[in-house]
Formats: C-alpha cells, sequence, structure tokens
C-alpha cells in the first residue's frame, strides 16, 4: 500500500491472524486429518486448484482485466482464512476438520498466490528476485505464529486460550480498522467496478459453497466444514500481496469488495446449513 502505516497493519494482522489459527491446533488433530487421507487430498485440491482456476475462468468469461482481474484472483489464490473455523461453529461443522484443514489451507495458501497470480490478464504484479523474497517473507510470517500458537497449545493449553483471545481481537480490530481505512480513501473507486466484477464475487463466492460436495468426506459435519473453510478465503493474505502491486489501492480495494460478497454469501448459507443439522439430514 502507499501507506507504511497500512502495510505495517496488514503485516501485524496476518501474523496475529496466523497465530490465532496455531494456538487452534494440535498435533494429534493433524494426525487426524491425515488419516482422513482422500478428504485432505480432495478439499486441498478443491482450494488450491480448483477455485483459482474457476476464478481466473470466470475474469476471462467476463472479460475483467487489469487490477480487477488481479484482485479476484488473488482472493481465490489464497486458502485458509481465518474466520473460516468460527464459520463452520456456527454451521455445526467438524471443527477439529474444519480447524486443521484451515491451518494446512493457511500454509499452503502462500505457495498458490504467487503461482495463480501469474494467470492474470494483470501486469502490474510484483515479480522477479523481490517478488521471490516477499514470498519467503510471507511464508515465515505465517509457519512462525501458526508452530508458536501449536507449540504454545501443547505446552499450555490454558494459556494458549488465552493469547489466542488477545489475538483474534487484535486480528478483528485490525481487520476493520484497515479495511475502514482503505474503503474511506477509495471510496469513489467502488463504483468503477463493473457489474460483471460483482457478478464475479457472487458466481465465485456461491462455487466455493459447492465444496460440500467434495468427495471423500464421511458425514454431513464434514461437508459443512469443508464448505465453509473453502468459502472464506485468506484476505489478509490477499490484501499483503495487492499491497505489493503496481496499483495497490485498486487492487486492494477488489479484495476487500470480494469480501463483502463472500461473506454476505456465507452468512446467508449458514441458515439452510443449521437446518440440515438440526434435522440430521444431508442435502441431495
Amino acid at each position: 500500500m502507499d501507506s507504511p502505516l497500512i502495510t505495517l497493519a496488514l503485516v501485524v494482522l496476518l501474523l496475529a491472524t496466523m497465530l490465532t489459527v496455531g494456538t487452534s491446533l494440535t498435533l494429534a488433530g493433524f494426525a487426524a486429518l491425515l488419516r482422513r487421507a482422500l478428504a485432505l487430498t480432495a478439499a486441498v485440491l478443491v482450494n488450491v486448484v480448483a477455485v483459482p482456476a474457476i476464478a481466473v475462468l470466470l475474469v476471462r468469461l467476463l472479460r475483467l482485466d487489469g487490477a480487477i482481474a488481479y484482485g479476484v484472483v488473488l482472493a481465490a489464490a489464497a486458502p485458509g482464512g481465518g474466520t473460516g473455523a468460527l464459520l463452520t461453529y456456527h454451521a455445526r461443522g467438524d471443527l477439529a476438520l474444519g480447524v486443521s484443514l484451515q491451518g494446512t489451507l493457511a500454509v499452503l495458501g502462500l505457495l498458490a498466490v504467487p503461482a495463480w497470480s501469474l494467470a492474470a490478464p494483470y501486469a502490474g504484479a510484483p515479480v522477479g528476485g523481490d517478488a521471490g523474497l516477499q514470498v519467503v517473507a510471507m511464508l515465515l510470517a505465517q509457519l512462525i505464529p501458526i508452530l508458536a500458537g501449536m507449540w504454545l497449545r501443547a505446552r499450555s493449553p490454558g494459556t494458549a486460550d488465552r493469547v489466542q483471545k488477545v489475538s483474534r481481537r487484535v486480528a478483528d480490530v485490525l481487520l476493520v480498522t484497515s479495511t475502514l481505512y482503505i474503503l474511506i480513501t477509495t471510496a469513489d473507486r467502488l463504483t468503477t467496478i463493473p457489474i460483471s466484477g460483482w457478478a464475479a464475487f457472487a458466481l465465485l463466492t456461491l462455487l466455493c459453497l459447492l465444496a460440500y460436495a467434495t468427495p471423500g468426506l464421511e458425514s454431513p459435519s464434514a461437508r459443512r466444514a469443508v464448505a465453509m473453510t473453502t468459502t472464506i478465503r485468506n484476505l489478509s493474505l490477499a490484501l499483503l500481496v495487492a499491497g505489493l502491486s503496481a496499483d495497490a489501492a485498486l487492487v486492494s480495494l477488489i479484495v476487500l469488495a470480494y469480501g463483502l460478497v463472500m461473506y454476505a454469501v456465507a452468512g446467508l448459507a449458514l441458515a439452510p446449513l443449521r437446518r440440515t443439522a438440526r434435522l440430521g439430514k444431508d442435502f441431495a
């Protein structure tokens, strides 16, 4: 971003988000996830291959280009959003699966974002040696707090709970304030997003919800977890990468606009998902 302060805020946001994820994870949870090899493989492929590929296809079919196309692809290529586990809980999904999968996807997103961003028709993406160093730095920015949180959870669960409350609060405050700052300083550009751009946001989010049908999921609660985890993208990572682009303000605005649609669709999906949980039924 043009402002060093907002760039710092986004870095701290990413650190706080990943610490929150880390303090939720356990080695037992990962071991259980690995034992569900088919479900894990399918969910990873949906998140790091299918969703970004669909985004690239959508921006081409809808004739989106430049910063708009880049913002859509960034959001789609960044899985493992920090609120995925929270919405999994509200959807009455398999929380252990949702949390472990979220942690796995958050790390894989560091590989998926730079790889898929090259497929967007945008010349202002960061490339070259500097971009490689930035990817390594962001990988460390995610791995270190995740591993630190997991270590703390294993050593002192009570302390991990207290740290998680603080880190989640910090992440929530920074997400809200950073979002408001970017929206206020670029609000006049919202009208420059074409209808086709908003259509891409909505279509992609709805398609993410179809992760409910991911093969290898043995129960409706697991399907609800994967649907919510897939729908909620890692906007803190997408915003950080957006801030490195040539038109950082506009790309960030596109990511935020996607986020508005994403949360609206995910929120509306909670009611039918919770209803199936109460009835003990699966979707046909």
